[in-house]
């Protein structure tokens, strides 16, 4: 419609009003699947075309505009703030174009600038809506919603994509109504919501009224589902279905989340090589644009696989160059990769006082984002310390934790992991440090051991008073036991 529309007004001769119809064309170029180039092209021989008339230079900012956007959705964020800026000043920077307010707010929140970003974002879905301008809006809201979705800004991103989806359904714009969907499946995903997930990125697809980007983003919102669960196959399929397209519209957002995907999946089947290779893919598309915000989930992928490799020396090379990057943006969302990575270099150096230190703070710092996935991961990261550090009950208590979570999730690949910190040899259970005890006694005879009643053993590990007693009954008869002089003497012989 846009293009049969277009070329009536040129025909007629109205240049002008031709011209207006280039950029929602280029958008609709976009969801097609469209290449940066061929819409880059485009815009450039319209604004070169664009006569010198009255009311020229507010088309002229609307195609500059449209500019800022096709770079903006490559991650080519100095030159789309460089033509956002010139629309800006052809339109009034105190009272901007909305989709440029729009566009540059995503670009500034993913150069690391958040105030600034969120700030134009939030100012242009309100003045939108106030006008009545049910494109812009539900472009805006897409815009907001999918940036926090992808800067690891969840409650945020949940606000405005419920917002989002809501109004795109009022105002029948199925296309961003969908798109936000597959991102709000997204946030579910990495909050460990994923029976929620799974149901709202399947809606997405089978809504049919969504377009490439919405297929490409619930398509690894699915595979992410599938890499946490187990199913190799699926998420091969999936991840590797939704590559294919992100790189046939060669955007870094669109193939750096499922390539990540792939790496993550290839690390867990023990495929380190490939995880390597992946990783160092997913950096070089990340680097040529200075990017951030789509590199950080490979930062402890790569530093996994390396040491997985016994590759030490090359695992600080990684952590440093991409440790770099993050920082270079300062996006807050990104960076704790950082201390995770580098507790895990400390842990393969057995340096277990600062593993521990730089573990515990990329645990809280994940878990204060709810960032669910590296948040188990780091947890078992601290087992696997304590452990280390001969601190069995700990140890346990922290595997445990994370294999009830997990349990709640559908995580299968984290349950595994922690059982396998838990009874690190199932077919011989004489080999757990805390045999032949449970885990879960284990902790409660280590207590037993520290002088903790039973009610002080109860508020420690979030019991109720009659569950420890149980548990100290039967530790005493797994022991042989008959006082609690007997445990602490057994726990002692066991931590030493």
């Amino acid at each position: 419609a846009y293009e049969e529309a277009h070329r009536l007004w040129t025909k007629t001769g109205d240049s002008l009003a031709a011209a207006t119809l280039v950029p929602p064309l280029v958008a609709v170029k976009h969801l097609l699947g469209e290449t940066l180039d061929t819409r880059a092209d485009l815009l450039d021989q319209t604004l070169a075309d664009l006569p010198a008339i009255p009311g020229a230079d507010l088309v002229r900012a609307q195609l500059l505009g449209a500019l800022a956007a096709a770079y903006m959705l490559d991650r080519r964020l100095d030159e789309s703030i460089a033509y956002g800026e010139r629309s800006r000043a052809l339109s009034g920077a105190d009272q901007p174009d909305v989709n440029t307010a729009a566009t540059l707010g995503s670009v500034l929140v993913f150069a690391g600038e958040m105030d600034s970003g969120w700030g134009l974002l939030e100012d242009a879905v309100a003045r939108s809506v106030a006008e009545c301008q049910e494109a812009e809006a539900a472009r805006g809201y897409r815009m907001i919603g999918s940036s926090a979705s992808v800067l690891v800004e969840y409650d945020r991103a949940e606000h405005w994509l419920d917002r989002g989806i809501a109004y795109a359904d009022a105002v029948e714009l199925w296309n961003h109504r969908n798109y936000m969907a597959a991102h709000r499946g997204h946030v579910q995903w990495a909050c460990g919501q994923w029976g929620a997930a799974q149901q709202t990125a399947e809606q997405a697809l089978a809504d049919g009224r969504g377009g490439v980007t919405t297929r490409i983003t619930a398509g690894y919102v699915l595979g992410f589902l599938a890499m946490g669960r187990g199913d190799w196959a699926a998420a091969a399929a999936l991840l590797g279905e939704a590559l294919e397209e992100g790189e046939c519209m060669a955007e870094l957002q669109r193939l750096s989340p499922p390539l990540w995907g792939l790496a993550e999946t290839a690390l867990l089947r023990g495929d380190h090589d490939t995880a390597v290779a992946l990783c160092d893919r997913g950096y070089a598309a990340s680097d040529a644009v200075s990017d951030a915000a789509y590199l950080f989930p490979y930062l402890v992928t790569g530093t996994r696989a390396r040491l997985a490799r016994g590759d030490h020396d090359d695992a600080e090379r990684w952590v440093r160059r991409t440790e770099a990057a993050l920082r270079h943006r300062a996006i807050p969302g990104t960076l704790p990769g950082v201390d995770h990575a580098r507790g895990l270099l400390h842990l393969a150096a057995g340096d277990t006082d600062a593993a521990r230190a730089s573990l515990r703070r990329a645990r809280e710092a994940w878990d204060g984002r709810r960032r669910f996935w590296e948040g188990q991961w780091a947890t078992l990261d601290l087992a696997a310390c304590a452990t280390r550090s001969r601190r069995h009950a700990e140890a346990a208590a922290l595997a445990g934790d994370v294999r009830v979570s997990a349990a709640r999730a559908g995580a299968s690949t984290l349950v595994a992991a922690a059982d396998r910190l838990l009874h690190p040899e199932q077919s011989e259970p004489a080999a757990r440090p805390w045999h032949p005890l449970s885990a879960r006694e284990y902790a409660v005879a280590d207590l037993v051991a520290a002088g903790l009643t039973n009610r002080q053993i109860a508020a420690e590990l979030v019991l109720s008073p009659r569950t420890v007693s149980a548990h100290v009954a039967h530790i005493l008869a797994k022991l042989g036991a008959s006082r609690r002089a007997e445990i602490a003497a057994w726990a002692a012989r066991v931590d030493a």
